[in-house]
């Protein structure tokens, strides 16, 4: 009996409530309808529902959602790369201007490591190196103060780019030397005059853009036209190969040089025992500080047999004041040397005319 009445008691407490919140929702009314946005879609057939006490109070309605291909469509934008190096993709020139002088040889490059550089087509080339030093040294034995000597070569060379790959060069050197020592002969000797000529070809097998790589091989003939007996040319004829590499490292270039020099057999009074082989090797780097203006240094070796082997680093200057000349400077200081003469100092100076 007890149980019925509780039951009987929930019943009439559930009606309760439900009565009273059906007369709340009506008191409350209905929400306006929504207007703008999606009202113009709604359907013209569309009827308001029918309420009951039980159901919810918020009055509902069908209404139709536009068209996906109404929406507005995402951009299809390209990324930017991740990184951009302009000198990857740049030309050589562009990207590092310079100027493409000569070395001691006639060849494209520093003062004496060669590059792999080649002038533009029908380009040429006109200049000299004046290569001074001071004798202090012969074979083992230093110079007395009663005793000196000095040597000036002045080649003038001949460079001509016959395309934009290849160029041949000719070297006329004039040379002036004095000896005061009794070490090698009883007197004094002093000579001036023309010494041997060489005529090379390098020719550019390679140029990689990407990479800012060149590459280049050479020959060089050299050529008995100097007096052997006075001692400005040996009366034989070599045989040079080389290799150039260079590089561009933003605004530094480097140069890589090796070679070898397949000598004659002289058998005279200044060379009694002849002349070995040599094999030869150049680094160098250069930077264009300005357009006129680049600063350049040099490793510069070689090993020639009997002759010994000697080692220089060569700093020096080049300066273009206008567009077909230029003039360079440097003082190579020696690190070791133990071939025939050593010198206490040695200064080269050079000049060179462009023409187009």
């Amino acid at each position: 009996m007890k149980k019925a009445r509780f039951i009987l008691l929930i019943l009439l407490f559930a009606a309760c409530l439900n009565v009273a919140y059906a007369q709340g929702a009506q008191a409350r009314g209905t929400l306006p309808p929504i207007t703008g946005g999606y009202n113009q879609y709604q359907s013209q057939t569309a009827q308001p529902m029918r309420m009951s006490p039980s159901m919810s109070a918020y009055p509902t309605q069908t209404v139709r959602l536009p068209p996906v291909n109404t929406l507005p469509t995402i951009s299809n934008t390209t990324l930017p790369p991740l990184y951009s190096e302009d000198i990857l993709s740049s030309p050589v020139n562009d990207a590092v201007p310079r100027v493409l002088g000569a070395t001691l040889d006639g060849y494209t490059g520093l003062i004496h490591t060669v590059s792999a550089d080649v002038s533009n087509e029908t380009s040429f080339k006109l200049g000299f190196h004046a290569n001074w030093f001071d004798i202090d040294r012969v074979y083992d034995r230093q110079l007395s103060n009663n005793e000196s000597g000095d040597m000036l070569t002045l080649p003038i060379f001949f460079n001509y780019a016959v395309t934009d790959d290849l160029e041949v060069v000719f070297k006329l050197p004039v040379v002036d030397y004095t000896v005061r020592s009794r070490i090698l002969w009883a007197n004094d000797v002093s000579e001036s005059g023309l010494g041997d000529s060489n005529l090379g070809f390098k020719y550019r097998v390679f140029d990689n853009p990407e990479f800012q790589m060149r590459g280049a091989v050479g020959v060089d003939f050299k050529f008995p036209t100097g007096s052997d007996d006075k001692g400005l040319g040996t009366g034989e004829t070599d045989f040079t190969v080389f290799t150039a590499f260079s590089k561009n490292f933003e605004k530094i270039i480097a140069h890589l040089n090796l070679g070898y020099t397949m000598t004659g057999d002289p058998n005279t009074a200044f060379y009694p025992n002849g002349l070995a082989d040599k094999f030869f090797y150049n680094i160098g780097i250069e930077y264009p500080h300005t357009e006129g203006v680049s600063v350049m240094a040099e490793l510069v070796g070689e090993d020639w047999g009997a002759e010994g082997i000697k080692v220089d680093i060569v700093p020096g200057l080049r300066y273009t004041p206008t567009e077909n000349f230029s003039c360079d400077l440097a003082v190579p200081v020696t690190i070791t040397n133990d071939q025939r003469y050593g010198t206490n100092y040695r200064v080269v100076f050079g000049m060179t005319l462009f023409f187009r």
